[in-house]
């Protein structure tokens, strides 16, 4: 399968730390306020995002399970996440993927900003939307596609599904929901997602 990861490309993609910076810079207003950003309600929800991060990354236990399939892999992989600070989703998952990554020595975490990269993105929708974080997983050696993940565990997915159909829908009531279930999940269900995507990449 053809990718959209030229050299060029995986070149300029962030490592974890430079992500964690740029989102400290931002919410720090270490660089001009700029796009999205310029709105007050996504600075703070910005700010909010980086809290979630960091909590994510003093709270994240690994799976036993998750480690030793980690650990026995044979083969070198590139992890491409799609996200941005200003995304709720992602303030949860990017750092649960990096942390996961960081677990395992054959795998090479980046991650690719979306709004720089629309044509990327567009090739990676979920149901027709830029919807972040998305993990792809590329085979290191030959650059193939093995699969991806994302943007949000399949069992809160279905919830906020089932939420949308309610005529009394309320958007922001919604958002408190999901973070309130991603705080009481911390990772696990992202861990078991990714436990049964390993086994099926690993074999390909």
């Amino acid at each position: 399968m053809n990718t959209p990861f030229s050299p060029a490309v995986l070149a300029s993609a962030l490592g974890f730390d430079e992500y964690l910076k740029l989102t400290k810079d931002i919410v720090e207003e270490n660089v001009p306020r700029s796009g999205l950003y310029l709105a007050d309600n996504t600075f703070r929800y910005t700010r909010s995002n980086l809290e979630r991060m960091n909590k994510v990354l003093q709270q994240i236990v690994l799976n036993q399970k998750l480690y030793n399939l980690l650990s026995e892999l044979k083969e070198e992989w590139i992890w491409i996440v799609l996200s941005e600070p200003w995304c709720g989703d992602a303030s949860w998952g990017t750092p649960a993927l990096y942390m996961i990554a960081s677990a395992a020595e054959k795998i090479d975490f980046r991650i690719l900003l979306r709004d720089k990269n629309p044509e990327i993105m567009k090739a990676y929708q979920t149901a027709s939307s830029d919807s972040i974080p998305k993990l792809i997983c590329l085979r290191k050696s030959d650059g193939q596609e093995l699969g991806t993940w994302g943007p949000r565990p399949q069992v809160l997915h279905q919830m906020v599904l089932e939420k949308m159909k309610n005529p009394l829908f309320d958007y922001k009531e919604s958002v408190r929901a999901i973070h309130a279930w991603y705080e009481e999940d911390m990772t696990r269900s992202i861990q078991d997602e990714i436990i049964d995507l390993i086994k099926e990449w690993k074999d390909q």
